[in-house]
C-alpha cells in the first residue's frame, strides 16, 4: 500500500506513513461481504480518504507523529520532573502531613485570682456580720437577765431542775451556810423525825408518808430554830398528790403554829398558815410536772417577808407577821390521796 498524500509504500501494518506521518486507513473486515468485494466503498473525486482516529495520540489533521518508541533512547537527566499525567489520570488528594501536636496554649489565671480575691471580701463579710450578731444576741441576752420576772416560762421541764451542789446562797447571795444534809440517813445532828410510819430514811433519802387520806404529815429536824434564813430541799413526789417544807414552826402541840409551802404534781403551788389559812397559791411552768419528777423547792424568809422559788427561779411573794421563828420540817400533803415524797439535799443559809 501507497501513501494517498506522499505516495511512499506503507509497509505492511502500519498506520502511519513513515515519511510524512499521514494515517494509514484501516481495513475492516465483515463476515457478511464476498472476498471479491472491496473492504472499503471508493472515494469520489479521488480524494483521500480521512479515517478518524482510533488512538488517542494520533494526528488527525496532517501533523507530525510522535516519534515511535524506542529503548535506545538516552534517560532524561536526574533531576528532571517528569511529564504531567495525562488530564484523564486520577490523582488522589495529596495529605498535607501534620506536624507534631505541640502543648496546649498556657491557660491564663488572672481571672482565677479575681475570683479569689472576690471570695476572700465575702467571707470577710460574713465574719464581721456574724460577729456583730452575736455580740448583739449576747447583749440582749444580758438585758433579759437582769430583770426578774415573777412568773418564769419553761421550755423543758426536766433541764429547769439544778444541781444542789453549791455551798454559797444561790437566792440572796448574802446568805451563811448554816445547814446542809444529804438526807441519806439519821447520823447528823439534826434529829429529824423517825418512826418508821410517817418519816423513815429508806434507799438513801428521807421519806415523808401520808397514809390517811384525811390528814397530811410532817417531818421535823428537831434540832434546829431559824429566825431570817434561806430553806432550800430537793424533793419527788413518788405517790399521792403534793409536798413540800414547813419553817418557823413554834407548837405541834396542842396547836400547829407554822409555815408551810407545798407544790402538787400537776403544777400548783400554795403557802399556808397551819390553821389552814391560804396566803397565796397558783400554778407555774417552773414547776416539773407529773409522778417522780424532781424539784429544788426554796422559801427566802426575812422579816415579814416571803419569797417562794421553784428550781431556783420566783414564782411569788407574800407578807405575813404571824410567826417569826421556829424550826424546820419536810412533809407529805395526803387531801385527798395518801401520799409519799422523798426529800435529798436540805439546805439553810442564814441571813
Amino acid at each position: 500500500m501507497n501513501c494517498s498524500s506522499c505516495g511512499t509504500q506503507v509497509p505492511a501494518g502500519a498506520t502511519n506513513c513513515p515519511t510524512c506521518g499521514t494515517a494509514v486507513p484501516y481495513h475492516y473486515s465483515y463476515s457478511g461481504t464476498a472476498p471479491s468485494e472491496p473492504t472499503i466503498p471508493a472515494q469520489p473525486y479521488a480524494a483521500p480518504q480521512q479515517t478518524p482516529p482510533t488512538a488517542y495520540g494520533s494526528q488527525p489533521y496532517g501533523g507530525a507523529p510522535p516519534p515511535p518508541p524506542s529503548y535506545d533512547r538516552p534517560l532524561p537527566p536526574y533531576g528532571t520532573p517528569p511529564p504531567p499525567p495525562p488530564y484523564y489520570s486520577y490523582q488522589p488528594p495529596q495529605q498535607i502531613p501534620q506536624g507534631p501536636q505541640g502543648p496546649p496554649p498556657p491557660v491564663r489565671r488572672g481571672g482565677n485570682r479575681a475570683g479569689l480575691i472576690v471570695g476572700l471580701v465575702l467571707l470577710v463579710l460574713v465574719l464581721v456580720a456574724g460577729g456583730i450578731f452575736v455580740a448583739v444576741s449576747r447583749l440582749s441576752h444580758s438585758s433579759s437577765s437582769s430583770t426578774t420576772s415573777t412568773t418564769p416560762t419553761r421550755v423543758n421541764a426536766t433541764t429547769t431542775t439544778p444541781a444542789v451542789t453549791s455551798q454559797n446562797d444561790p437566792y440572796t447571795h448574802s446568805g451563811k451556810l448554816a445547814f446542809s444534809d444529804a438526807l441519806s440517813d439519821n447520823s447528823g445532828s439534826h434529829k429529824w423525825d423517825e418512826n418508821g410510819r410517817n418519816c423513815a430514811f429508806t434507799g438513801g433519802t428521807y421519806h415523808a408518808i401520808a397514809p390517811d387520806a384525811h390528814f397530811s404529815d410532817y417531818c421535823i429536824a428537831q434540832s434546829t430554830d431559824f429566825s431570817d434564813f434561806v430553806f432550800e430541799a430537793q424533793m419527788r413526789i413518788i405517790k399521792g398528790n403534793a409536798g413540800g417544807i414547813i419553817f418557823r414552826v413554834t407548837s405541834t402541840n396542842p396547836t400547829n403554829e407554822y409555815y408551810s409551802f407545798y407544790i402538787g404534781q400537776e403544777g400548783s403551788y400554795e403557802l399556808d398558815k397551819a390553821d389552814g389559812t391560804s396566803l397565796t397559791s397558783g400554778s407555774n411552768l417552773a414547776i416539773n410536772q407529773g409522778l417522780g419528777k424532781t424539784n429544788v423547792i426554796a422559801v427566802v424568809a426575812k422579816g415579814n417577808s416571803f419569797r417562794l422559788y421553784v428550781n431556783r427561779q420566783p414564782i411569788d411573794m407574800i407578807t405575813d407577821s404571824t410567826y417569826s421563828h421556829g424550826q424546820i420540817a419536810l412533809f407529805a400533803d395526803a387531801i385527798p390521796d395518801p401520799t409519799v415524797v422523798t426529800f435529798n439535799n436540805a439546805r439553810v443559809w442564814t441571813l
